[in-house]
């Protein structure tokens, strides 16, 4: 029975997505909620409300150097279009939509 409790309870402590706390440099703080394991139980919207019970809202944080490889090979196609050149293959602008403040 004791292994039993202690399993379950092993597992649900793996069930919640991990959220992230950062402060900025001006005092104000936001959080990222980790939801690339697909093991979680637990939803990023859910795990966002257990952090922000009055509420969250979306934030867009800067990852990767802020995507410079990316964001300037997407310029560079956008010239390459204009002048009739093929593009070239751009690595993908990583997506930092699991950034949120409270309320």
């Amino acid at each position: 029975m004791r292994r039993a409790v202690m399993t379950l309870l092993l597992f649900s402590l793996g069930a919640c997505a991990e959220v992230t706390t950062f402060r900025k440099s001006d005092g104000s703080v936001y959080h990222h909620v980790n939801c690339g394991d697909t093991l979680k139980l637990e939803s990023c919207r859910s795990a966002a409300e257990r952090t922000c019970p009055n509420g969250f809202g979306r934030i867009a944080v800067s990852a990767d150097g802020d995507n410079v490889a990316a964001r300037q090979c997407a310029i560079d196609n956008e010239e390459r279009r204009r002048d009739g050149e093929p593009e070239l293959k751009c690595p993908q602008i990583r997506q930092t939509d699991n950034f949120f403040v409270c309320k």
